[in-house]
């Protein structure tokens, strides 16, 4: 168990390290989480030093290994459940959860007003895969099918995900290779859910990013 913890923290860490450039799983699954270290979303914020050192303990990477493991032993799950369809269902609750729990402790640092925008240019920066985020979901209000249909792309994303990850893990994929495969991924995946999502819909994800946010390119 864990090898397989250790296994999965290390998965964790780059799609977390990927998130803070603007893509990957954590671009997709985790929302706002994936995008608070980012230099321009802290600027756009106005965070004190108090805060950044705050937030930069609480989402350390290195954090993930115990994280995943109180999830995964709250989900039932053993190393042997893991590698069956019914474990590999619950990946991406768990991962949802842990997302849950740092969001929280993030908007324990920041203020209401902060909280807000940083709501809104994490919209702005997922783009149509805020609509992944079961909180901007329901302000969508996505249809039964429509969610199921994002739920499937979120299964491929994850296997596709895993099937990176291991290929890093066991030296045939470099961590650069790494960023490049999972932002093509995350792209696809991108205008997969745009052809999901109805014009009132995206117009109303616009209307939920706020006012326009100058992004600085370089970060991706």
């Amino acid at each position: 168990m864990k090898k397989l913890i250790l296994g999965i923290a290390i998965l964790a860490i780059a799609v977390m390290s990927q998130a803070q450039r603007g893509g990957g799983f954590m671009r997709n699954q985790g929302g706002p989480v994936g995008y608070i270290s980012r230099e321009d979303v802290q600027k756009e914020l106005v965070l004190t030093d108090e805060q950044k050192e705050k937030i930069t303990a609480i989402t350390d990477p290195q954090q993930m290994g115990p994280k995943f493991q109180k999830a995964m032993e709250d989900a039932g799950l053993t190393r042997e459940d893991f590698g069956t369809a019914d474990g590999q269902k619950k990946m991406p609750a768990i991962f949802a959860k842990i997302q849950a729990e740092i969001k929280k402790e993030i908007e324990v640092v920041l203020t209401p007003t902060q909280i807000t925008r940083w709501n809104e240019v994490s919209i702005q920066l997922a783009g149509n895969l805020a609509a992944v985020q079961p909180e901007v979901g329901k302000l969508l209000v996505l249809t039964d099918d429509q969610s199921k249909l994002i739920a499937e792309l979120q299964k491929k994303q994850m296997d596709a995900t895993r099937g990176l990850g291991q290929q890093m893990r066991d030296g045939s994929l470099t961590f650069e290779e790494f960023q490049t495969k999972q932002k093509k991924n995350t792209e696809i995946m991108d205008s997969e859910v745009a052809k999901i999502l109805t014009d009132a819909q995206k117009a109303k994800l616009k209307e939920l990013g706020g006012k326009k946010f100058e992004r600085k390119d370089e970060i991706n």
